[in-house]
């Protein structure tokens, strides 16, 4: 049944597609705004305006796909951005935006002393709309805003977010354009930290990752290189390991990665542009509690903006000009969708 002769079975039509401002009470989550989305595939998602307009829960039939740290949803006030202070208030959510400045460990360059992983996921968006554009037979919901990352005496960076999901589509779209408002050249990194966890990530869950290259980040992921496509059972001892990978790309020059639970017939994709996103690092952190695959698309090295600059991967942008980078998460709800994924890659 199409949407228009849908709607004549309703009485709102927030019964077929919605997406409401809510905004959290208690504990440190008190004040975080919200934005709540449902549609007609059985998705759910929800956008935190508070924090970057970054993707904390979402779940498809009721079933969790993201990893929601022990920080839970955690206000922007209780950011600690030196060191490791990022880990105390890292939701991780299904989407965490790093940069836009740095990624990755923290460094130290020119002077600059730089935290964990930026704070453009800790920085609330200004300028915010949300809107249902019912554009014939295939209504969207419509979801944008600006996310500033700028300093007096320093650079100035904004990040201008859409995020778009569909009717019925399984399927959320983020386009981003990253501008630099300065009047000199500044440097600039980012990440998109995509967290999968329980129940789509069990020790029986697949990793597809096409990789043509792979290579450990640290000495100790050197040692369980050999299993990293592989989930296990959560170990209160775990130490988390990271690996660069190179991928295959499709006739499109796009490339995709994913977790499926074959149980559940369930899983979660991620597809983009390696042109752009121009490496790709995989999280694998399968400690008790702390359950968690990353795919994370970026667009140089995480090991700080001094060794960045070193390796030739830290990318720069001209007053007055941007960068654009798109990622599609996409919900998988059959082998046979994973199979065609992979297909692409053989």
């Amino acid at each position: 049944m199409k949407y228009k002769e849908e709607k004549r079975y309703v009485g709102h039509a927030g019964q077929l597609l919605r997406a409401n401002k809510i905004q959290m009470q208690e504990g440190k989550a008190a004040g975080v705004t919200m934005i709540d989305v449902h549609n007609r595939s059985g998705m759910h998602f929800d956008v935190n305006v508070s924090r970057g307009l970054d993707i904390t829960h979402l779940d498809f039939l009721g079933e969790n796909c993201s990893y929601i740290s022990p920080c839970g949803i955690t206000a922007p006030e209780y950011f600690d951005d030196k060191a490791l202070g990022f880990l105390k208030s890292f939701t991780a959510g299904f989407l965490t935006t790093c940069g836009l400045r740095t990624i990755g460990a923290p460094s130290v360059h020119d002077g600059d002393v730089y935290g964990l992983h930026g704070n453009i996921s800790h920085t609330p968006a200004e300028e915010m709309t949300c809107t249902i554009e019912e554009d014939g037979e295939t209504p969207y919901i419509l979801i944008k805003g600006k996310v500033k990352d700028a300093v007096i005496f320093g650079d100035k960076l904004v990040l201008e977010r859409e995020i778009r999901c569909g009717y019925k589509e399984r399927k959320i779209s983020i386009r981003d354009k990253v501008i630099n408002e300065g009047y000199k050249e500044a440097h600039h990194m980012i990440l998109y930290h995509c967290n999968i966890g329980y129940p789509i990530l069990t020790p029986d869950s697949e990793i597809f990752i096409p990789s043509k290259e792979i290579k450990a980040r640290t000495s100790h992921a050197e040692e369980g290189i050999g299993d990293w496509m592989k989930s296990q059972v959560p170990d209160p001892g775990y130490e988390e390991m990271c690996y660069y990978h190179k991928l295959k790309t499709d006739e499109r020059n796009m490339t995709a990665a994913a977790v499926f639970n074959h149980d559940l017939n369930m899983g979660a994709a991620i597809e983009f542009n390696p042109q752009t996103l121009d490496h790709f690092v995989q999280w694998k952190m399968m400690g008790a509690g702390d359950y968690v695959i990353g795919l994370e698309p970026c667009n140089g090295t995480i090991d700080g903006v001094a060794d960045a600059i070193e390796n030739g991967s830290m990318k720069y942008i001209k007053p007055g000009e941007c960068a654009e980078y798109s990622i599609d998460v996409c919900l998988l709800n059959s082998r046979q969708e994973l199979e065609a994924i992979k297909q692409r890659f053989k």
